[in-house]
């Protein structure tokens, strides 16, 4: 009986719901009791203003008041909405497997971001490149692009050190399902100290070191340059390359059709982007890096 009972449960395939709180009845009370208060408010602004404003400064005074009022009460009733209707929402994404194959996921690009290696370290761009690389989701679906508005060779350096790491990083992630994905999150917390985790550790603070020591100099240096690839992408940075005048850049640091992890798993797609800059025409800041990456990305 019990089997039979549990066979004919069904399974849920729920990807959320949502409940409402449970101030929610008190909220509209509140909204609909605080309504009237405002029309009679305004009612008595309008009644002053018609009735007993006699002189130029009563009327001014009230006419002042009440559009005072008329803009507050506008501001309330915009954010009414939030008031009448909270929400909160339960997600299930281990139901999605039941919902639709892993293989007819939909392609993901991710856009990341950044300006300045000063002011964006790289070290801390590449880690949020890294944790998204390590998503739960098909690398054959799956694109990361990077957007450097300001040129920089040092972060281009970066994600090339970065794209190395993610071959032992991703299998890492997933042999022993991490939660934290980020490498310097998960340094910091209570890892387990295997010999494993003390390899990935060893290799993140080198990469880390090397990539520290170029954004000191404020160069990329020819000793951390292994490859002609590399070397080649890097000899577009000419003395009159700068951030606000400088030709794109386009780097392919992972291609999910060539390049494997350790374990023969294919790589997500890893996309440096570094849109061509002139004085002579506006380059609309980030608005115009976010629609650069949105032509690029297929």
């Amino acid at each position: 009986m019990g089997a039979s009972r549990e066979s004919s449960t069904p399974i849920s395939t729920e990807l959320h719901r949502e409940e409402l709180m449970r101030h929610t009845s008190f909220n509209r009370v509140f909204s609909a009791l605080y309504t009237c208060a405002i029309l009679c408010l305004l009612y008595r602004h309008i009644n002053t203003l018609l009735v007993h404003s006699n002189t130029s400064l009563s009327i001014f005074l009230s006419l002042s008041l009440f559009i005072a009022d008329l803009v507050l009460a506008f501001c309330w009733a915009f954010n009414l909405s939030f008031r009448l209707y909270p929400t909160r929402t339960h997600v299930f994404p281990n139901n999605l497997e039941k919902v639709i194959k892993r293989s007819e996921f939909p392609r993901l690009d991710v856009f990341i971001c950044t300006a300045d290696p000063y002011k964006e370290p790289p070290m801390g761009v590449v880690n949020t490149a890294l944790s998204v690389m390590a998503y739960d989701y098909p690398t054959e679906k799956l694109s990361i692009y990077v957007s450097d508005d300001g040129g920089s060779q040092l972060t281009l350096f970066a994600f090339t050190e970065a794209a190395r790491f993610a071959g032992h990083w991703l299998p890492f992630c997933v042999k022993n399902n991490l939660v934290d994905r980020s490498p310097e999150a998960f340094l910091k917390s209570n890892h387990p100290c295997d010999s494993e985790a003390q390899n990935i550790k060893l290799m993140y603070e080198s990469l880390k070191s090397r990539v520290e020591s170029c954004v000191e100099r404020g160069k990329v240096v020819d000793e951390y340059i292994t490859n002609e690839q590399d070397r080649q992408a890097f000899q577009k940075w000419t003395q009159d390359f700068t951030r606000q005048d400088h030709p794109t850049v386009i780097q392919v640091l992972l291609e999910n059709r060539r390049d494997k992890d350790i374990t023969g798993h294919f790589l997500p797609n890893l996309i440096y982007l570094s849109r061509q800059k002139s004085r002579a025409s506006p380059h609309h800041f980030k608005a115009g890096a976010l629609n650069t990456l949105v032509i690029s990305s297929p």
